[in-house]
């Protein structure tokens, strides 16, 4: 058996995306029978394989990477053949990048991805993300074809599932993020006396996106809104550590949390960096160790959730909303909706209220791994394979 994976890189300086690298094969891991190989569709270095078959202890599984090179008809066509001789392909999207939100040449990038799945006559499964907005009429009709090709189609929260809903009829299961699933190790301390406050700077963000124009249209300036909360936070007696989870390694500068972490600091020097991490579990080991965390990189405010951190999402997009609410976490600030100090006043507020948000994050998370299970038992059932679990 072999099963071919879209839309995540374990190798990725954004561990979000390599969050779902990880979470996704572990899932999968444990249903696949022990001889089935993974083919990953996204660039991925041996050393970067090797350390996700290491921190998951799946050093036995096959695993290769096979990436697009759209400029080489060659090496295309040996994409698409590999893609036609796995049983299953299971598209992850980035999370959320099935969308025009980051512009039309992704969202063109991952139709390709999609069709060509879809020309092989490979079961194209799309894994548990967001789905939308598809503003760009040109999209529309390309992405109900995927849609309405696709041999399941899973959702990560509910409001997903009604937008898929309006675009096509046809069953669509409703999940949550596989990250959820991430393990962790426990055991990290922290510098300080104080209270650990982990805060998440999006470099997106802090350089009004890819455009630099405030390209996600917040009501909050960001830059203002961190200042607020930091100082806030560092004069009311916590220890604030400032947290990467998008490296600079390969990405456009318009992505980079580290480099806007710095700047921070260099404004509010008492503050602390975040030690660099080398992957997801790694990340979420330390997230885990905080008292509260506050972020706006999705996956940064999943780990914090998952571990049982009391979480104030700083939500850009539906996708925040979307997720939480489905599971019934509601504590949440919308940067679209509310300017920079009342977005600080009521993540100031959150922060003192965390005992809580912690008895929220405990309930919540119970019902994000008792909705997860739907994934790999509908995945398995397309796969009809005996599981190896571990």
């Amino acid at each position: 058996m072999r099963i071919g994976f879209l839309g995540i890189q374990c190798d990725n300086a954004n561990l979000g995306v390599a969050a779902l690298a990880y979470a996704g094969l572990h899932l999968v891991h444990r249903l696949a029978p022990s001889e089935a190989e993974f083919v990953l569709f996204s660039d991925n270095s041996v050393s970067g394989i090797d350390r996700m078959r290491t921190a998951l202890g799946i050093g036995e599984r096959r695993i290769r990477a096979v990436p697009f090179r759209h400029r080489s008809p060659r090496h295309m066509a040996r994409s698409v053949a590999a893609m036609a001789g796995c049983d299953a392909i299971v598209d992850f999207s980035g999370g959320d990048s099935f969308s025009d939100l980051y512009g039309a040449k992704r969202l063109a990038k991952l139709l390709l991805h999609k069709e060509l799945a879809i020309l092989t006559r490979t079961p194209l499964v799309l894994a548990p993300q967001t789905y939308g907005p598809f503003q760009r009429r040109w999209s529309r009709p390309l992405v109900r074809h995927v849609l309405d090709r696709a041999a399941l189609v899973f959702s990560r929260d509910d409001p997903s599932a009604e937008y898929v809903a309006g675009l096509v009829d046809r069953e669509v299961i409703v999940a949550t993020d596989v990250a959820v699933t991430l393990p962790w190790r426990r055991g990290v301390e922290l510098e300080g006396a104080e209270p650990a406050v982990g805060f998440n700077v999006s470099g997106l963000l802090w350089r009004g996106g890819y455009t630099g124009r405030n390209q996600f249209h917040l009501v909050a300036d960001y830059r203002a809104y961190c200042d607020e909360v930091v100082a806030a936070l560092l004069d009311g007696g916590f220890s604030v550590h400032l947290v990467s989870h998008v490296g600079p390694a390969g990405r456009p500068a318009a992505e980079d949390d580290l480099t806007a972490c710095r700047e921070l600091q260099r404004r509010h020097p008492r503050a602390r960096l975040s030690p660099p991490f080398g992957d997801p579990v790694e990340a979420k080991s330390w997230i885990a160790a905080t008292e509260v965390f506050i972020g706006s990189r999705m996956h940064a405010t999943i780990a914090a959730f998952t571990s049982g951190v009391p979480v104030v999402p700083a939500a850009y997009s539906r996708k925040f909303a979307g997720l939480f609410g489905s599971l019934g976490y509601e504590p949440l600030v919308d940067l679209t909706v509310l300017d920079a100090g009342a977005a600080a006043a009521l993540t100031l507020g959150l922060v003192h209220d965390r005992a809580r948000l912690a008895e929220q994050v405990a309930l919540a998370n119970e019902r994000a791994q008792a909705r997860i299970s739907i994934f790999p038992e509908r995945l398995e059932a397309l796969l009809g394979a005996e599981p190896s679990w571990d």
